[in-house]
């Protein structure tokens, strides 16, 4: 449970700090030559690599929860 919540955790502050940077350095931030764009594409593959953020969500609400599973509902 710690490394799921670890992972997740790092994956939305990785993010978060991308957004701020793209949105400081603005129309720049997409060219190439200054690396924004490619450390903000890398912090979005965090947040579905090598799991997603909502299966860690799901994880957690069932193992640690105890919650009911919330999807495949009437599937046979």
């Amino acid at each position: 449970m710690e490394a799921n919540t670890a992972k997740m955790l790092a994956a939305d502050a990785g993010w978060e700090a991308a957004e701020a940077c793209l949105q400081t350095h603005g129309g720049f931030g997409f060219a190439e030559e200054y690396d924004v764009e490619r450390k903000f594409r890398e912090a979005r593959l965090y947040q579905v690599a090598p799991i997603s953020t909502n299966l860690i969500l799901c994880y957690i609400a069932e193992q640690v929860l105890g919650l009911p599973k919330s999807y495949g509902a009437g599937v046979p």
